[in-house]
């Protein structure tokens, strides 16, 4: 069998082979005897290879642009309700610590290394107070009375003695000049202060030779040459609480006054600035001046008395005492009288109608000028305050004088002028005040105008 088929592979080839050299032209062989033909093969063309046509780009078709369709509005959906986010608890704020004050000690305190020393000096004579220190930031000297009731500061003692010129009462070292023998027998020290606390040095005693007063500087009948004379005592006043009261004090040949407060049984006698201090809210107007004029009086004051102490370089004279009454308050242990009385001869002068007309200008700048017009039925009175050169104000106001020569009024028109644009405004009406007569010393009054925006209070207007 197997060989069977390699014939038949083998003739299959031949075939093959014969079907292949029968169809080539070159192998073909022409009949026998017939010319031989010979064709000639031509020469292969060489093939053009054709140039590539460049092709153009095709033309892009514009792709159509979709109409834009409706977005459909949405529903919107309910806002949730916000769970509220609860407060937090605040933390307290941590209290500081306070950090304690330096104790006052010696170490810190100031440090006196030189205490002043008592000087003798003649009436109208000049010393020095010498002191040295450690550690201080300022200086105040003070004055005590010979029988140690009573302490005031320089700036008080210049009050006490306005005759005595105090240099540099705030400094280390004082000097004080036209030393009054009213100054006999006073003590001074000074005292040194820093942030811890004060320190005063000790005291120094002021011996005034030449003189006729005693220690104190208070007179008697024997030696009123050259004092003041008192023309007028006080006279006693009766007041609600709350209320005001005027007293009224007359004097010749005086420099200074100082008014007093003498307790109802007689055992205090306070200066007017000390008094100021003892009587929370009561207002002393005119406590230098020979008018004094009290305002919200309280109820501590019933039985008290006033009395006024006129000074010059000779000495110091005091008028009687007035008392004061506070109706409805409660009566004090002891009115007994212990009036003060004047070592000079009382005579009480009444006011007349020609002493309160005339012209007043204000005394300490002269900016303020007072016509007072009339008879003693009815006074008018007008009042012209420059405030500048294209501004001022005038008031108008009538009253009466009282036997004690004080007007007062409740009919006050303060006017106000502007010159700079030529316009004027009523700045008020129905004001009130007072006006005080004084014809000893320095004729004048003393205007108060009682509301706030309209003048200074105790305002002093000179007689022309």
């Amino acid at each position: 069998m197997k060989k069977t088929v390699r014939i038949f592979s083998l003739f299959l080839t031949l075939a093959l082979l014969t079907a292949v050299l029968s169809g080539c032209s070159l192998f073909r062989r022409n009949a026998p005897g017939a010319a031989v033909t010979v064709t000639q093969t031509a020469a292969p063309t060489q093939a053009v290879i054709p140039t590539p046509v460049q092709t153009q780009a095709p033309v892009s078709t514009p792709v159509p642009v979709a109409s834009p369709v409706s977005t459909p509005t949405a529903t919107p959906l309910p806002t949730p309700t916000p769970t509220p986010t609860p407060a937090p608890t605040p933390v307290p704020t941590p209290v500081a610590t306070p950090v304690p004050t330096p104790a006052q000690t010696a170490s810190n305190l100031p440090r006196i290394t030189k205490s002043p020393t008592g000087e003798t000096v003649p009436v109208g004579g000049k010393c020095q107070f010498v002191t040295r220190y450690e550690n201080a930031n300022w200086a105040e000297w003070h004055f005590v009375s010979p029988d140690n009731s009573r302490d005031i500061d320089y700036t008080v003692a210049e009050k006490e003695f306005p005759t005595m010129k105090i240099v540099n009462g705030y400094a280390k070292d004082m000097t004080l000049e036209n030393i009054p023998e009213a100054l006999n027998g006073w003590k001074v020290y000074c005292r040194f202060s820093n942030n811890y606390g004060s320190v005063n040095t000790d005291k120094a005693s002021i011996t005034v030779t030449g003189g006729t007063g005693n220690a104190a500087g208070t007179t008697t009948a024997a030696n009123t040459a050259g004092l003041p004379k008192v023309t007028k005592s006080p006279t006693g006043e009766t007041v609600n609480a709350g209320g005001s009261a005027w007293f009224v004090a007359k004097h010749q040949n005086a420099i200074w006054a100082v008014w007093h407060f003498v307790s109802p049984d007689g055992t205090r006698d306070l200066s007017y600035s000390d008094a100021a201090a003892v009587f929370q809210g009561l207002k002393i107007i005119g406590g230098d001046q020979s008018t004094l004029q009290l305002q919200n009086i309280p109820n501590d004051l019933n039985g008290w008395k006033v009395y006024c102490a006129f000074r010059n370089n000779a000495g110091s004279v005091n008028t009687d005492s007035a008392m004061i009454t506070v109706s409805g308050a409660p009566a004090p242990q002891n009115t007994g009288s212990t009036q003060t009385q004047s070592s000079g001869t009382l005579i009480v002068a009444q006011n007349t109608s020609s002493g309160y007309t005339g012209s007043y200008v204000e005394s300490v700048a002269g900016r303020g000028v007072m016509d007072i017009t009339g008879s003693p039925a009815l006074y008018k009175v007008h009042v012209r305050w420059s405030g500048s050169a294209y501004a001022y104000a005038e008031w108008d106001f009538s009253g009466t004088f009282s036997d004690t020569g004080i007007l007062s009024y409740n009919d006050a028109v303060m006017t106000y002028y502007d010159m700079s644009n030529n316009t004027s405004r009523v700045v008020f009406r129905n004001g009130s005040g007072t006006l005080a007569y004084i014809d000893s010393g320095l004729s004048g009054v003393y205007w108060t105008e009682f509301r706030s925006d309209a003048s200074a209070d105790n305002t002093f207007f000179q007689k022309q």
